[in-house]
């Protein structure tokens, strides 16, 4: 493509210096005419990806979360004979996490606030049933205002598996891929969380999980190998490190959410937890010292307080704020992969898009020169008025979670207290006539929490749980981008249903238990 300095895009974007370069598209720094302020334009390198640009902005477009880059125009235009077609994007001063990263790890507690802000931007992500399959450095920009998260340029909806062949479907950068995107399971948020977990490892240590010479043994290791756990780091708590470590587990059931790694991210690195739904401050309260993390709670389910203190500088982890870990777990399904399918993967061509090793590549909305290998990081910034998310807050924006059943009474790390008994009371002795010991004093049964288990299918997600043989319950449902939930089953039976619609059709989601696991079939 030749294109130079100072061309006009449909008269009204005027070009002027070039911010990147990749296989897919070359970003320019450009001048608004209209509203009279600098963007940044991609456009695509060849017409070969032409309708991806498009599906970028339309993605990215569907999304608004202060730790996401806006997209604010998509155009196409004749040059030299040829049809160009560009995004229009929000020009985020700062370098790219992947040049900050050349210099070495991060400080654990701005680790942490990074990683808070990128979970937050795919947990509004998810909410809008969006999976971004690309989570790596050169996709996050540090601005002066948090991190943003950019590049939807190969974001999918959430699919059901098998629906396309592996040189269509797996598209993204080799060191972060899940190993389920290898087989084509289904388009997920679990595989973000994967990536992101790469990336917090490398953000912690300065180096990947795994030790790979070629894009070969980096797949086989996402398939094969257990990743290295995260060594300790100073300042970086026990709690977080096992988080970290669940985020690579090979079963994607056992890796947390976008929201939780969120939440337990920016409490660690100190941004005060607030929702959105607050009432608006009295005039005359002056405002929260303290950074702030905004969060958005699911419709019907439990939310998170509304204000969390910011914990203190002794160490030492939150426990009100904490989740208790979930202890890693073998997969649900063996991963059973002939000895040539990685192989046939690299063989496809046309999938590796980002070809760069140390997870850079072409950013859609970073200047150049802010951020170099040697910035240092910005330190958090107080937020500016109550209930705001300020220059050092990251939002998590809820799923579309129709309704949601409560969570069961006993959780990880709990305990039942015993029946109190009538003060002065005795145990209850044998009858006289009976020369035996004493009946032992009566023990509180203790009941194992039952196992939950996000069930995915076309039309949406499903979690349920198996809170006795043969009984199942259904605790929350989230339908696909394009369905609605028409009813749901919330009491526990033995097949309880989710009914999901979309247009005409409709899709029942039935769950059951054959034992301690949920299992779903579509009807």
């Amino acid at each position: 493509m030749s294109i130079g300095g100072g061309l006009f895009l449909n008269g009204r974007y005027r070009l002027l210096d070039q911010l990147g370069e990749g296989g897919m598209a070359v970003v320019w720094r450009a001048r608004d005419l209209v509203l009279g302020r600098d963007v940044a334009v991609k456009l695509m390198a060849t017409l070969r990806f032409g309708d991806r640009i498009r599906q970028e902005a339309l993605a990215a477009a569907a999304l608004s979360h202060p730790n996401i880059a806006q997209v604010y125009d998509y155009g196409e235009t004749e040059h030299d004979g040829r049809l160009l077609r560009y995004v229009v994007m929000e020009l985020v001063p700062g370098g790219t996490l992947a040049q900050r990263l050349t210099a070495g790890p991060l400080p654990p507690r701005f680790a942490m606030r990074v990683g808070a802000e990128i979970a937050a931007a795919l947990a509004a992500a998810h909410g809008e049933g969006l999976v971004h399959r690309d989570i790596k450095p050169g996709n996050v920009i540090l601005g002066p205002t948090g991190a943003k998260v950019v590049d939807f340029g190969i974001a999918a909806a959430v699919a059901p598996e098998g629906t396309g062949s592996p040189d269509t479907e797996v598209l993204g950068t080799p060191a972060y891929l899940a190993p389920e995107r290898l087989f084509g399971a289904a388009v997920a948020p679990p595989a973000d969380v994967y990536a992101l977990g790469v990336l917090l490892h490398l953000a912690f240590t300065g180096h990947t999980p795994w030790t790979a010479e070629n894009t070969r043994q980096m797949l086989e290791a996402h398939v094969y190998v257990e990743p290295a756990p995260l060594p300790p780091v100073p300042g970086v708590p026990g709690h977080v490190v096992r988080l970290c470590d669940r985020c690579l587990a090979k079963d994607p059931a056992v890796r947390p959410s976008a929201r939780e790694v969120a939440g337990v991210l920016a409490v660690a690195a100190g941004l005060r937890m607030i929702t959105d739904e607050l009432p608006v401050a009295a005039a005359g309260v002056p405002p929260v010292p303290e950074p702030t993390l905004l969060v958005r709670p699911p419709q019907g389910t439990q939310q998170l307080p509304a204000a969390v203190p910011a914990p203190a500088p002794a160490p030492g982890p939150v426990p009100a704020a904490l989740p208790a870990p979930v202890p890693a777990s073998k997969p649900r399904r063996p991963l059973v992969v002939a000895a040539g399918v990685v192989v046939a993967v690299l063989a496809a061509g046309g999938w590796l898009l980002f070809p760069d090793r140390d997870g850079g590549g072409v950013t859609g909305a970073a200047t150049r020169g802010t951020s170099g290998p040697s910035a240092a990081p910005v330190p958090p910034a107080p937020s500016q008025e109550p209930g705001a998310a300020g220059p050092a807050s990251a939002a998590v924006q809820a799923g579309r979670t129709e309704r949601s059943a409560p969570a069961p009474a006993a959780t990880a790390g709990t305990t039942t207290s015993p029946v109190p008994t009538t003060p002065g009371a005795t145990p209850a002795t044998p009858p006289p006539a009976t020369p035996t010991t004493p009946t032992p004093p009566a023990t509180q049964p203790t009941t194992a929490t039952p196992v939950q288990r996000t069930l995915t299918t076309s039309a949406g997600t499903v979690k349920a749980s198996c809170p006795s043989p043969g009984t199942a319950q259904v605790l929350s449902w989230t339908a696909a981008r394009t369905y609605k939930v028409q009813s749901a089953d919330e009491e526990p039976g033995p097949a309880p249903a989710v009914v999901f619609k979309h247009g005409s059709a409709q899709v029942t989601v039935t769950v059951t238990c054959a034992g301690s696991e949920p299992s779903a079939s579509e009807s």
